[in-house]
């Protein structure tokens, strides 16, 4: 397993290092879990009240970064309040055997699904002789 390259950039829940000093909210750490197998790694993060078009997912440079905005809740008569109105950000150095063109992302009920292939360059494959 690739533990040692997959490394979180940030701890679940917690206020992400480095945000710009210029934003009006703070940004957190979404909880994610991570899977891998033969055909490459699955990244599922937990986004709530998150819509499709307010994700960004970007590769670049061995990187993948994960950022979402949520839109606060305007409703009257607030008279507790327990859910962190912020930004989700999140970011992992990704093993170069990542196919980046072909990773594919989809939200489905506030869950983030990233499928990131690995590459086939290196697989072992039969070349076969023709007789000259």
């Amino acid at each position: 397993m690739h533990e040692q390259t997959i490394s979180r950039a940030t701890e679940n829940n917690a206020e992400v290092k480095g945000a710009d000093a210029t934003r009006d909210r703070r940004a957190v750490a979404p909880p994610v879990d991570i899977f891998e197998d033969q055909g490459g790694f699955l990244v599922i993060a937990d986004l709530p009240g998150v819509k499709a078009e307010d994700v960004e997912v970007r590769f670049e440079e061995g990187e993948l970064r994960l950022r979402a905005r949520r839109a606060p809740i305007a409703e009257a008569g607030l008279i507790a309040n327990e859910r962190v109105d912020a930004d989700l950000e999140r970011s992992f150095k990704i093993p170069e055997d990542v196919e980046a063109g072909e990773i594919e992302a989809a939200l489905k009920d506030g869950v983030l699904r990233l499928k990131l292939p690995k590459s086939r360059r290196n697989e072992p494959r039969r070349i076969s002789v023709h007789s000259a």
